[in-house]
């Protein structure tokens, strides 16, 4: 059988059959106790192995327990409704925020949308302003956050005509492939989204984390290699990066594919939405009950128990009770989907709740900036 191989892409479709060999293909580092050790409360992507790689990182937690400033920088491309990559990344740069009093860089990635999408500014200031409200309904506190619209930051478009200058077309093959130049610019301005908290506007010099899939690695590697380019001109840090495991489709694939709505959970979905989603998810259970009961079900192939691992249920014991259920046939696959449902929609109706009330504060934050 031909081996598989991990693909990286930050403009299509990743695809990544074995995170060890990342740590060789991409040179990045395993998040280990000794680094987990230094946080006094890790989040549950942490503590679950969700977070599994870095660069950096541990200067991150330097600086923190130097009391140095630091930030967190993410963004969204606002191409559509919040999803549950997008509230991972949102609550992992909620969590940095509150834990760490980091201050929160929050890109609205609008001018990739239209180049990579297609879409117009238009068009996506309309999703924006409820992807936003997702973003605050989930706890960031906007009094600690610089939330932009990519198309409304000239400071980011000034510095990457600068990198532009620093940088050969090969070095842009090398890391993204033969590409059209708009795609090639769309990645210098990320690296203007990645440096921005350090201009002097934002009190200068400081250690930047970005969390991101490893299919955005090539943007954190072509940042650090402009850094010391532009010394000259700036003096910047190179940025720190922490890379979670993605989360498989409901189906099952690799990861999560927007071209199959019923293959995705959103922060939108109705009930009965969710209800039809999750049962139609993908289970390691066997052909019939009583095989379950008698050899167990795998925990490890369920997407279902995923939902809950990476997403829904907070308490590690109450997790690691389910897994063993599930794992010894006392849990069936029927049980465990409708635990999942009643725990999803739950979070999801006091989420939608919550969101209602910060639409206007989102138009205004989107539309003054």
């Amino acid at each position: 059988m031909k081996e598989q191989k991990n693909i990286i892409d930050p403009f299509g479709t990743s695809e990544i059959y074995d995170y060890s060999k990342l740590f060789s293909e991409l040179g990045i580092k395993p998040i280990t106790q000794d680094i987990l050790s230094r946080i006094k409360n890790p989040s549950r992507y942490l503590r679950r192995g969700i977070d599994f790689a870095h660069i950096d990182f541990d200067k991150f937690l330097d600086a923190f327990e130097r009391k140095e400033p630091i930030a967190i920088m993410t963004g969204i491309k606002p191409t559509n409704e919040f999803h549950l990559g997008s509230k991972m990344t949102a609550e992992k740069v909620i969590y940095f925020q509150k834990e760490f009093k980091a201050k929160v860089f929050y890109c609205i990635a609008d001018l990739e949308g239209m180049i990579d999408n297609g879409l117009s500014l238009e068009e996506q200031l309309k999703i924006a302003i409820d992807n936003v409200a997702d973003l605050l309904a989930l706890g960031l506190d906007p009094k600690n956050a610089y939330i932009y619209r990519q198309s409304q930051e000239r400071r980011v478009m000034n510095l990457a005509y600068l990198f532009s200058r620093k940088v050969t077309l090969n070095h842009l093959q090398n890391l993204y492939g033969p590409r059209q130049p708009g795609l090639y610019f769309a990645a210098l301005t990320q690296c203007g989204d990645i440096l921005l908290p350090q201009i002097k506007d934002f009190d200068g010099k400081k250690m930047v984390l970005v969390p991101v899939g490893p299919d955005q690695a090539p943007h954190i590697f072509l940042t650090r290699d402009i850094v010391p380019k532009v010394k000259d001109m700036f003096d910047f840090l190179q940025p720190a990066a922490i890379f979670h495991k993605f989360f498989r489709s409901l189906k099952g694939e690799t990861k999560m594919s927007k071209r199959d709505p019923m293959s995705i959970l959103t922060l939108n979905d109705s009930p009965e939405l969710v209800r039809k989603k999750v049962m139609g998810a993908l289970t390691g259970g066997r052909k019939t009950a009583e095989e379950q009961r008698k050899f167990g079900g795998i925990p490890e192939k369920s997407v279902v128990y995923e939902l809950l691992s990476y997403h829904f249920l907070e308490d590690d014991k109450k997790l690691k009770e389910i897994y063993e259920d599930y794992k010894s046939g006392k849990l069936l696959d029927g049980e465990l989907k409708e635990y999942a449902i009643e725990i999803i929609n739950k979070f999801i109706k006091n989420h939608q709740d919550k969101k209602r009330k910060m639409i206007p504060r989102a138009k205004k934050i989107l539309l003054e900036s």
